[in-house]
């Protein structure tokens, strides 16, 4: 079975309306109706988004906390990484992703991520201009650009585990 990170960077506008209707999650990942949702049609298939195999992030950072910090516990040993992923993040639980609720970053709260992952050395000098848009295929050490392109753009994250 798989676990599946996805994340998307949304205006704050955005983010206010999935406040008020959840189902708004549909469209920006899963709906699949020929005639999308107009308030999600600003945001780029490919390169608002990020997914990653979750199993494989966990993996990576669980084995680089055990050599450096030597803990298996990841969530403590890097907590920014663990932010990006949705530990500790505001939810919409009226909204499952599956394996849990869909979360959100604020964009005040992207910026300090963005910040808070290079500190922690996940990708060293990754830039919002190592963001490719175009990338279809994600890798781990995209999720750092990822986060500092959105932070770049004033966007607010929102994502979940599907």
């Amino acid at each position: 079975m798989s676990m599946w990170l996805d994340l998307v960077k949304i205006d704050p506008a955005l983010l206010a309306e999935i406040h008020t209707g959840p189902e708004l999650i549909d469209a920006l990942f899963f709906d699949e109706d020929d005639v999308p949702d107009p308030r999600a049609a600003a945001v780029h298939l490919t390169g608002d988004f990020f997914g990653h195999d979750y199993r494989f992030l966990a993996e990576i950072a669980e084995d680089r906390a055990k050599t450096e910090r030597n803990t298996a516990d990841w969530h403590t040993a890097y907590p920014w990484l663990a932010r990006a992923t949705g530990h500790d993040c505001p939810t919409l639980d009226e909204y499952d992703f599956g394996y849990g609720p869909a979360h959100f970053l604020t964009p005040d709260e992207v910026a300090r991520v963005a910040e808070g992952l290079r500190a922690e050395h996940w990708s060293p000098g990754a830039r919002a201009a190592h963001w490719n848009p175009a990338a279809e295929d994600r890798d781990f050490t995209d999720l750092v650009p990822f986060f500092a392109k959105a932070a770049e753009e004033g966007k607010a994250v929102l994502g979940g585990v599907s």
